[in-house]
């Protein structure tokens, strides 16, 4: 008899599940469908910017879109049917229509930037709001096509949404306690899954949508919802406009009257860049660094240099992209990271380089993954690859040591001309090193500094046998080798002033220094200078240019602007009486190219 009634009950436990998830996938699949429809519409509306898309690369662009629209319309399918199993009709009925009503407006978002796009450049976001009023009725009226289609889809998807969840409505209300405990759990997590898109480390963002080398493919991929929702409550950058834009540039680094252009022979070199973390001037020394010391004595050392950042997605994004970080929020994280930007690998690809890039964490980690592959970097090499656990440090990823041996290993693989970019971790906060290391510093002259020193110490002893490595290599003697911060560590004074906080050591060097001829480190430097040099080196020609930025083959006054917890500082050589003016113009063209979506401008003639 109990055997019975237990069968009797997990068979109405099956029914009842079969039939809750039977609604809630025909509500995903509804959405899907529904986002499909206006992706298509978007993709025809926009097909002059898109026709040069490969079949394959338009499958692989719906693929990717449809986990952007799940991280939307999936948590919204799961809510409203647990609105469904626990409230009463008319309680139900109410919050219905007001979760469709919210998802409707976000739906009409999407189709909107169907046409919007063309005028902001980028999809819709909380900072989109400043179009509210801007413009004339009439000019809207032209696009009554993309209206008419925005109708049908929002009425359809209610009229839809609300038959599916009326299906088996008496069923849904009679369900017992514990099964409706159990299916408002499952909802929930199905929710934190697909609003997260997957199971991967780090909720997909921005700058995933960044996967195919076409300026135009990360719009189809995006929402509109979704970049609308990721923006709220993010710290926003003031758009400003002070001066018109000829005499904006008089004040930025490309005016030709502060500079003169060295001659450059165009040497297609092998470029291998080394970032290495919380790398500061001050760790600079024979002590510390006896490695970097010695080789910074063989190439030009830039010391101090300026990185353009505190963090170190703040200067990657510097040093892939020229992009410094001159607002709250890092630009690889931000709404603006679907931007139009120059991609160091992939002016690099333009002249035959393999392009690479190598980070111990675990991959996906500060979604250097994501925005690696956005500036042109093909290969990725993680903690994945390595695929060696004995080597990990068990707070950040591999070793700098293995890490590092293991990447001269597989560069020994690339044809050249190759690029590959390294970003060590060990010199991370906690600081740990490997236990022989250890006992080593505990027997040497370094046991009472600080652990920044100890472990920099570490990192550098890995340089040096990553280019004890290197010399065994037949690509060594045709390769540029850049070494610096991507951000700086701990003061070591107590009284640091502002600007200290963001001074590192920029070393280039090649077995021969003749080849560097023309580099002039009798100027200031910052991170974003480090693409326009590598362009003038290799002689890739650029029709438009970041003007806060310059090539250090350019030598001549500059301006470098700091930025930290709404502060700015400016570092410069010119006449300081026109610093105001110079921070004005600085700041409106940061702010005017994130949001007119374009940071690259031809540069001024005398």
């Amino acid at each position: 008899m109990i055997f019975t009634k237990l069968s009797q009950a997990m068979q109405a436990l099956k029914q009842e599940a079969r039939g809750a998830f039977k609604d809630f996938g025909t509500l995903v699949f509804l959405n899907v469908i529904l986002y499909l429809l206006i992706r298509v519409f978007f993709y025809i509306w926009n097909y002059s910017q898109l026709k040069s898309l490969s079949a394959i690369d338009l499958i692989y662009t719906i693929r990717t879109g449809m986990l952007f629209d799940l991280a939307v319309s999936g948590p919204i399918c799961a809510l409203l049917m647990i609105v469904w199993l626990w409230a009463p009709r008319i309680l139900r009925l109410i919050l219905t229509t007001v979760i469709l009503l919210g998802h409707s407006f976000l739906i009409s978002l999407s189709v909107a930037d169907t046409v919007m796009i063309n005028f902001m450049g980028r999809r819709f976001t909380i900072n989109s709001l400043y179009l509210i009023g801007e413009g004339k009725t009439s000019n809207w009226l032209e696009f009554y096509q993309v209206f008419i289609f925005g109708v049908i889809v929002v009425t359809g998807y209610f009229y839809l949404s609300f038959k599916i969840l009326e299906k088996d409505e008496n069923q849904k209300s009679k369900m017992l306690m514990t099964p409706k405990i159990f299916f408002t759990f499952l909802f929930l997590s199905c929710a934190v899954v697909l609003g997260r898109g997957g199971f991967q480390q780090k909720p997909i963002s921005f700058i995933n949508a960044k996967i195919i080398n076409h300026p135009f493919a990360h719009q189809l991929i995006l929402n509109s919802g979704f970049t609308f929702i990721k923006s709220i409550g993010r710290p926003q950058i003031e758009r400003v406009h002070y001066f018109d834009q000829k005499e904006m540039f008089k004040l930025l680094n490309l005016d030709p009257t502060l500079y003169t252009k060295s001659k450059i022979k165009p040497q297609k070199l092998n470029v291998v860049l080394v970032i290495v973390e919380s790398l500061s001037s001050e760790y600079l020394s024979p002590k510390i660094t006896p490695f970097l010391t010695d080789l910074s004595k063989k190439g030009v050392l830039f010391n101090p240099a300026y990185a353009n950042g505190r963090r170190s997605v703040e200067g990657l994004a510097a040093l892939l992209s020229g992009i410094p970080s001159l607002m709250e929020e890092s630009f690889i994280n931000s709404e603006f990271a679907t931007n139009d930007f120059v991609g160091l690998g992939t002016l690099l690809k333009t002249q035959g380089y393999q392009t690479s890039f190598f980070h111990g964490a675990q991959n996906g980690s500060m979604r250097f993954d994501s925005f690696t592959k956005a500036a042109g970097f093909d290969q990725y090499f993680g903690k994945n690859e390595f695929n060696d656990n004995t080597q990990d440090d068990e707070a950040w990823g591999i070793y700098d040591d293995p890490f590092l041996n293991f990447a001269c290993g597989k560069m020994s693989d690339f044809k050249s001309p190759f690029s590959s970019v390294i970003f060590t971790l060990t010199s991370h906060v906690p600081y740990h090193l490997p236990l022989d290391f250890k006992q080593k510093i505990e027997n040497s002259d370094l046991k009472n500094e600080v652990s920044i020193l100890k472990s920099i110490n570490y990192t550098d002893e890995a340089l040096k046998n990553f280019f004890h490595c290197a010399q065994l290599q037949p690509w060594y003697s045709n390769t540029l080798f850049i070494i610096l911060g991507d951000h700086t560590g701990p003061d070591l004074k107590s009284d640091a002033d502002f600007k200290s906080k963001f001074e590192i050591p920029i070393l280039f060097y090649t077995q021969d220094v003749k080849k560097l001829q023309g580099l002039s480190n009798q100027q200031l430097a910052q991170q974003i200078d480090i693409l326009p040099t590598l362009t003038d080196l290799i002689g890739i020609p650029l029709l438009n240019k970041n003007h806060l930025a310059r090539s250090l083959y350019e030598p001549g006054k500059k301006v470098v602007p700091l930025f930290s917890d709404q502060r700015y500082e400016l570092v410069t050589d010119m006449d300081k009486s026109s610093n105001e003016d110079r921070l004005k113009a600085i700041r409106q063209y940061f702010s005017s190219g994130l949001y007119d979506n374009r940071l690259y401008f031809p540069p001024q003639s005398k």
